[in-house]
């Protein structure tokens, strides 16, 4: 386990004590790391980029009733608010870290109004 990826499964480590989701799968990739954390019908799908030196967190409803792949959203997308982007390949590691840091407490900050509203969010 890479540092980013230690430092991506502390900083999210509360939606596996606070909110109950599962130990997180992760899948490397070429130029990302994915971590995937489940609970009922939500995925919380976290993206380490190293190409764009950047997180990114995707949610999308889970429909177990059918093997169809509903879309995933970007969470500032479901916030309704501009993403923070990295500087690229001009991103310092500890920017990197920071970034991980910051999108894990967004999410957290604003995690119980997602699960409340995920019909509509997804509807």
């Amino acid at each position: 386990m890479n540092l980013f990826s230690s430092i991506t499964e502390e900083s999210f480590d509360y939606l596996i004590h606070d909110y109950g989701f599962s130990e997180p799968v992760d899948t490397d990739g070429r130029w990302k790391t994915t971590f995937l954390y489940t609970k009922g019908q939500l995925a919380i799908e976290i993206e380490l980029n190293y190409q764009d030196m950047d997180t990114f967190i995707y949610l999308r409803s889970l429909n177990h009733d059918t093997e169809e792949q509903l879309p995933r959203m970007q969470l500032e997308e479901i916030l309704n608010i501009e993403p923070v982007k990295s500087n690229g390949d001009q991103t310092t590691i500890e920017q990197f870290e920071k970034g991980i840091v910051n999108k894990a407490a967004l999410l957290e900050t604003n995690l119980n109004q997602i699960i409340n509203k995920k019909e509509k969010i997804f509807s």
